[in-house]
């Protein structure tokens, strides 16, 4: 079976390349890491206690 992209599929994937390459160039420190990480965490906390 052959794998179709629409134009969509084709920007996305462009844009996610893009993105990958930004990353790769400028890594993130483990302390930026980790602060990201604890205020997802704080996020998703404070959502779900909302419920």
């Amino acid at each position: 079976m052959e794998i179709i992209l629409n134009e969509y599929h084709k920007k996305v994937n462009a844009e996610m390349r893009k993105s990958m390459a930004f990353w790769k160039e400028h890594p993130l420190s483990r302390e930026e890491s980790l602060r990201r990480l604890r205020l997802l965490r704080e996020q998703r906390l404070a959502s779900l206690s909302n419920w």
